[in-house]
């Protein structure tokens, strides 16, 4: 196939009737290719390219905006902004004033010393300015060094030449020196006469003595010492950005990384600095945060002192660094706003601790589920409680707290609990009580559901959920707060595990729209201790420290740790309270608010007094035994039965103890009263897992003969 020559440019109309005429040619080919005619060409449907001349740009230039475009564009704020947030400009005062007295307060403690150096080095001053004085008038020390070589060449009429000339020198500076002299004389007397005040003589005098001390000092040997220490922290400035990023290997030319208009300039936020950066292609936010050792060694800077972050609802490749003063560790958290007084409500948010920055970060419970994991000793109790102490001061939210751990962290919250909602210890007993909780929480389920529906239909909601309105017209709608540390203890237990496990998916699925949350402490993070429809249907999830990413994804979600999640990075007992949140707004870095036994006590005791004294008894779910209501459920003339319909034999008698009931679930409960199961149960041809008679009445006959 040959191509059409393209003639040089002429003139604009013939250079574009030469265009044409070959698009023409074209389009006549293609349609003699498909058997077309001119005439069917013409009618068919075409798009055809904006025809471009060779050397010409493709894309056209940018269009200019017009007068209207330009005025409406406003650049950055006019004034900084520590002068425009309340909260930056009184910690700027506040810096302000510590630095301004600590100066003062060391220059006092050290003012006898100074008073010495003065006493010390004044005489030498006002001898060494005498001699200065002396050498200037009498010219001795301007053409010394040639009248010196003059007299070693021997060369007596070049030295006469220059003595001469120093004379001549010398014989107008006497009078300038008399004149000066007598002038410093006089007022030295008029400064010591009765006419000058005291308060005057004092500075003057002293001023004039540190004046001579400064000049008789050696250079190496100030008076006042340095009371600036070098600071822990260095100022974040472009090219420290640059250096740092570059640090991490992910990129190679300082050139690319860059500052973007109107948001890149670095400023002052919170105890620190801010620098968003747009890194080059190729590179995403998340790479800068997984190398965050490597960038704060390019930075010189502790670990704890540099928080690189994704910014949400940007582009990927856009990061923002928070350099800190100091490590974020050893700074001093603001009080929590609730700690003196005020109150919480249950649908809104309110102060859970602080991040890096030590901006406050909230906390929503209505329509969601809490989980704290992390290893022992990353303050898991202390976060869960932060959480508990603010609903405490809502008058109308109930309370249900198994600490299934013994240690008493949660022993204040039994004023609040009613009084078959309450447990402490690591015993059978208490496990055994945390699953009739768990129990009554379902049981909740499926009453409130009917009550709301009822009081939605009259106008206090649009939709099906409960809200405050409702709980507040009516009590057995209050919303239900239950907690549960160490909960693997119940998930993993031989008899009440699955079960238990089953009632929890069911209660987080149904209840939080119901307003019943659930509030889960574990230390062991892994498959069998946090099962996946435990995990994945609970929305605020908040790790602490843990050893790897394993952990991290298997409590904040899988991915979790790629996009940036790194409670790897807190030392356990070092960082207690510091995680990482999500499920409320964007993935956040905070430390819970430190509320210690004393405050969380005072914080309870303020909410019982808001409920008007402590809780009222509910009425629990009658404690049930699997073996007998297996017994109850038994077909007569059946050899052995399966699992599953076993499970529905006693989710239909008993709905109110079986209604969440799992075939493994059953299966684990009775193998923990002991009972032989077998894999192999034939039933009407079908051969699965169950349950033989003669072996579940061998377990009844054995129980009831063992004495208590």
């Amino acid at each position: 196939m040959t191509s059409e020559p393209i003639t040089p440019a002429g003139p604009p109309d013939e250079k574009a009737a030469r265009i044409v005429d070959l698009a023409q040619r074209r389009a006549d080919r293609a349609a003699a290719a498909q058997g077309l005619s001119a005439a069917d060409a013409a009618d068919a449907e075409t798009v055809a390219p904006e025809p471009v001349l060779v050397g010409e740009v493709v894309d056209p230039p940018d269009r200019r905006p017009d007068l209207s475009e330009l005025l409406d564009r406003r650049g950055g704020p006019v004034l900084p902004l520590w002068l425009t947030d309340p909260g930056q400009r009184r910690d700027m005062l506040r810096r302000a004033v510590n630095s301004a007295g600590y100066h003062v307060g060391t220059h006092l403690a050290l003012s006898p010393v100074y008073a010495g150096k003065v006493a010390w080095y004044a005489p030498k001053g006002a001898a060494r300015l005498v001699g200065q004085v002396l050498g200037w008038t009498s010219a001795e020390t301007g053409n010394w060094h040639l009248r010196q070589d003059a007299a070693n060449r021997n060369d007596p009429k070049t030295w006469l030449d220059l003595d001469r000339h120093r004379m001549r020198q010398a014989s107008w500076r006497w009078w300038v020196t008399g004149a000066g002299t007598l002038t410093a004389g006089t007022g030295g007397l008029v400064l010591a006469s009765d006419l000058t005040p005291w308060w005057v003589k004092v500075p003057v005098l002293a001023a004039g003595l540190v004046g001579l001390a400064r000049h008789g000092r050696p250079l190496d040997k100030p008076i006042l010492a340095r009371t600036v220490v070098r600071p822990v922290y260095r100022k974040l400035t472009a090219e420290l950005t640059r250096k740092g990023i570059m640090a991490t290997g992910l990129v190679k030319r300082p050139e690319d990384i860059v500052f973007p208009a109107g948001v890149g300039e670095i400023r002052r936020d919170g105890p620190g600095y801010l620098a968003i950066v747009d890194l080059p292609d190729g590179v995403i936010a998340v790479d800068v945060v997984e190398k965050r050792e490597l960038l704060a060694g390019g930075l010189r800077l502790p670990v704890d002192q540099v928080w690189p972050e994704v910014m949400p609802r940007e582009h990927p490749s856009r990061l923002a660094l928070w350099v800190a003063d100091r490590p974020v560790s050893a700074m001093k958290q603001p009080p929590w706003p609730l700690l003196r007084g005020g109150q919480t409500d249950y649908f809104k948010p309110f102060v859970y601790g602080f991040d890096p920055r030590m901006r406050p970060v909230d906390y929503r419970m209505d329509e969601r589920n809490s989980l704290f994991a992390g290893f022992p000793g990353s303050g898991k109790s202390l976060s869960a409680r932060v959480v508990m102490a603010g609903m405490a001061l809502d008058p109308l939210v109930q309370f249900a707290v198994f600490d299934l751990a013994g240690r008493g962290d949660f022993d204040a919250f039994e004023p609040l609990c009613p009084p078959d909602l309450f447990g402490s210890g690591a015993d059978e007993g208490t496990k055994q009580a945390a699953y009739q909780m768990l129990m009554w929480l379902l049981k909740e389920c499926d009453v409130r559901g009917p009550r709301i529906k009822h009081y939605a239909t009259q106008g206090l909601n649009s939709e099906n959920k409960l809200n405050r309105a409702i709980a507040a017209k009516d009590a057995r709608l209050r919303p239900v707060v239950a907690a549960i540390d160490e909960v693997q203890e119940l998930i993993t237990d031989p008899e009440i595990g699955k079960s238990s496990a089953a009632a929890m998916t069911s209660i987080i699925k149904r209840g939080r729209a119901l307003g019943i949350h659930l509030v889960l402490m574990t230390q062991r993070i892994d498959k069998e201790s946090l099962p996946k429809g435990v995990t994945s249907n609970i929305a605020n999830r908040t790790c602490l420290a843990v050893p790897s990413h394993v952990e991290v994804d298997l409590a904040l979600g899988t991915g979790a740790y790629r996009q940036g999640a790194q409670p790897t990075r807190f030392e356990v007992g070092v960082d207690s309270g510091w995680g990482v949140r999500v499920g409320y707004g964007p993935m956040v870095s905070a430390r819970a608010a430190y509320l210690d036994r004393a405050a969380i006590e005072k914080i309870c005791a303020r909410g019982v007094a808001l409920r008007g004294g402590t809780a009222a008894a509910v009425d629990m779910p009658t404690a049930r035994d699997i073996l007998d209501d297996l017994r109850a459920v038994w077909v007569a003339d059946e050899r052995g039965q399966h699992w599953e319909v076993l499970t529905t034999r006693l989710a239909d008698r008993f709905p109110d103890a079986y209604s969440s009931l799992t075939p493994d679930a059953l299966s684990a409960l009775v193998r923990g009263k002991k009972v032989e199961c077998s894999r192999q149960v034939k039933v009407k041809g079908a051969n699965r897992s169950g349950l033989y008679l003669d072996n579940l009445t061998k377990a009844l006959a054995e129980r009831d003969s063992t004495p208590d």
